[in-house]
């Protein structure tokens, strides 16, 4: 499951959309993938959710996704990262600043 498959994982439509613009930011932003964890954790420690299934299934998916992602970042290739935090599209529509700061964001450094 990569970042946009965790944000779309949350089962209450009010807080997807709401996490999906702060992981919007985070990805347009210079913080790096340690900094999204801490992000993703703010997030759900200041919502609540209607449902404790829900809220539950997403605290899972999150954990999974922090372990294989953003703990496991460092035996990745760059296509693997850019996958893994749904950047393909921002790395395809950016130029050589961008690629920069993307490789930096992702620990990818050239």
């Amino acid at each position: 499951m990569n970042l946009d498959e965790l944000v779309n994982s949350i089962g209450e439509k009010k807080h997807k959309e709401q996490l999906a613009v702060w992981v919007q930011n985070w990805k347009h932003d210079h913080s790096d993938v340690e900094a999204l964890g801490e992000l993703i954790e703010k997030w759900q420690g200041n919502i609540w959710f209607s449902n404790q299934e829900c809220q539950n299934e997403f605290y899972e998916n999150f954990q999974k996704f922090k372990s294989e992602a953003i703990e496991g970042i460092s035996g990745m290739t760059v296509n693997e990262r850019l996958y893994w935090f749904g950047l393909f599209e921002e790395w395809d529509n950016s130029g050589e600043k961008d690629h920069l700061r993307i490789r930096e964001k992702l620990h990818a450094h050239a």
